[in-house]
């Protein structure tokens, strides 16, 4: 019982975004800047270049099993890596407008592959998969345990009690591109565009 409790404060530590959705967003959410300008040096916490010294290759965690089981293609193009949970308000509110950047993105011909990360708990699957019946960006995954979320966290350069949503967005060469802790806004789409469009 001692052991399920330090592992219950230890995975809230680990969290920002630690509100169920019907709950008051978090105060550490109060803070996030709405960027104003359309340029990825804003839009991005963490950049990495795509050649040379610097470069980043995505390192993806180990997952559990969720949902049918499908072939692993990989298709052509970007990936954007979406880590949210159920319960993380910010990150459920911003699932539509993703929606959209995803249909605009693909218009505009720049198609890009959205993954949601799940960091839920095991205790959380009924509502997981409740969402993975709702029109969604992308396919959701589910990293298999907090350790392996850590691992991933350290992997992208970002500091392990960091807020969620976590955004990463992947070239078509497997190399992380950008990383941006917290929420996104309508605003945010011309830098994404951008960052996008430069490297296809």
């Amino acid at each position: 019982m001692r052991s399920e409790l330090a592992l219950a404060v230890f995975t809230l530590g680990l969290l920002g975004c630690d509100e169920k959705p019907d709950g008051p967003a978090p105060q550490r959410f109060a803070s996030v800047k709405k960027n104003t300008q359309a340029s990825a040096t804003a839009f991005c916490d963490q950049s990495y270049p795509a050649t040379g010294a610097g470069t980043k290759r995505f390192v993806p965690p180990e997952l559990r099993p969720f949902g049918p089981a499908s072939p692993a293609t990989k298709t052509p193009g970007w990936t954007w890596l979406n880590i949210w949970a159920t319960w993380c308000k910010p990150c459920v509110e911003e699932m539509g407008m993703l929606n959209r950047w995803h249909d605009a993105l693909t218009r505009e011909s720049l198609p890009v592959r959205f993954e949601l990360l799940s960091i839920d708990e095991p205790t959380e699957q009924p509502a997981l998969e409740a969402w993975s019946t709702k029109n969604l960006p992308g396919r959701i995954e589910w990293v298999r345990s907090q350790a392996d979320f850590g691992t991933l966290l350290d992997s992208l350069g970002v500091e392990r009690n960091a807020s969620i949503p976590i955004h990463v967005l992947i070239d078509p060469r497997g190399l992380v591109r950008c990383v941006r802790v917290g929420a996104i806004h309508e605003q945010n789409y011309g830098a994404v565009r951008d960052l996008i469009a430069e490297g296809h």
